[in-house]
């Protein structure tokens, strides 16, 4: 057995897109019954609980917002090195050779882009645009070693991350882990799990074989050698269920 990945899903991680991006506002629905032989199929059984951000109820299409700075890189003189540190780690760039103030800005966009957390673009003039990559997730962004430039810093949005739905953290090791939150539902439904499927509030567990919309990761539910193991899987109605460890591995090979 191993966790089957919608073509959606499959086509978002050939493209770049992180595991981690795709499921930044996500939830886990478990269902009865035997899962569909593809995550593109329409689900099957009995819904029986949705596990949110602490039970939360999920809207359709509920979404967090990004965390946005404006980085004016402002002169700097030739070979001097210049700025920021985002979330503790400095990301410095020297200025030589000596660049005009757009393609210092260009090039100087290049290098905070590398930071795991957040994408920067330069905005054609002397500005550079910083962006959390992952919604909900906040960082901090300092000026550093700024010493003839008029290098400044402006925060212009504040991450909104919503009370519901689920997210992961950074990967570790070639590991996947969930964020540092409940992830719990409370039943709508009395059955046996037989399978799970992480998706996204506006999927609508129809079939997606053609349109191919919809990234979901499937798995099956059990006591033990399963993708998501329980330690009762008989749930019943009314009752909070409870995930509080998940982990997504990376194999090596």
């Amino acid at each position: 057995m191993a966790l089957k990945l919608s073509t959606k899903m499959r086509n978002d991680l050939l493209s770049g897109k992180e595991l981690r991006k795709t499921f930044e506002d996500a939830v886990i629905k478990i269902y009865s019954g035997t899962a569909p032989a593809t995550a593109d199929e329409a689900v099957s059984g009995t819904l029986l609980v949705t596990v949110s951000k602490a039970a939360g109820t999920v809207s359709v299409a509920e979404k967090s917002t990004c965390m946005e700075s404006l980085l004016n890189v402002g002169s700097h003189a030739s070979g001097e090195t210049f700025g920021v540190t985002i979330n503790a780690v400095d990301y410095l760039y020297v200025n030589t050779p000596d660049l005009d103030a757009i393609p210092l800005a260009a090039a100087y966009a290049a290098v905070i882009d590398q930071c795991p957390d957040v994408e920067a673009h330069a905005c054609g003039t002397i500005n550079i645009y910083i962006r959390s990559k992952f919604a909900g997730v906040t960082y901090t962004c300092v000026v550093k070693g700024a010493v003839t430039g008029t290098q400044t810093l402006t925060l212009n949005a504040v991450a909104n991350a919503t009370a519901d739905t689920i997210r992961f953290g950074s990967a570790v090791n070639g590991v996947i882990s969930k964020a540092a939150e409940t992830w719990s539902g409370v039943a709508v439904s009395t059955g046996v799990a037989g399978y799970f499927r992480i998706v996204n509030s506006t999927d609508d567990g129809l079939t997606d074989a053609v349109n191919k919309v919809y990234p979901r990761l499937q798995g099956n539910v059990g006591i033990s050698g399963t993708e998501m193991t329980l330690s009762n899987t008989t749930i019943t109605s009314g009752a909070t269920q409870t995930i509080d460890t998940a982990t997504i591995t990376m194999p090596a090979s």
